[in-house]
């Protein structure tokens, strides 16, 4: 019996040992699941960010696009440092003439 008794002992702790690695690999599994869960919800939220933040860089590039088109019209429609100095100078012609003629009219 004591042989017997010694054998269920050995049967015993080795049975411990292994049910200890087995609820540790459990506890392993959980904080893997859990690490998991973290991290699809992180990417969840980074993906989300990402779109938010991708939205509001076209939003600003329309405003941009929108801003040039406005200054290339506006420069359309200003006069060059040419043609400003071609009309002063015909100006200038004009007001000679228009001197001219009042003089003559004294």
């Amino acid at each position: 019996m004591e042989n017997n008794g010694r054998v269920d002992i050995e049967k015993c702790i080795s049975y411990s040992h292994d049910l200890a690695e087995v609820l540790k690999n459990k506890k392993d599994a959980n904080l893997l699941m859990q690490s998991l869960e973290g991290a699809k919800s992180l990417q969840s939220d980074c993906e989300a960010d990402f779109q938010e933040v991708k939205n509001l860089l076209q939003d600003q590039q329309k405003k941009i696009d929108a801003h040039k088109k406005s200054i290339d019209e506006a420069k359309a429609e200003v006069l060059g440092d040419k043609d400003l100095d071609s009309i002063e100078n015909e100006l200038e012609e004009e007001l000679k003439k228009g001197s001219l003629l009042e003089d003559e009219l004294r």
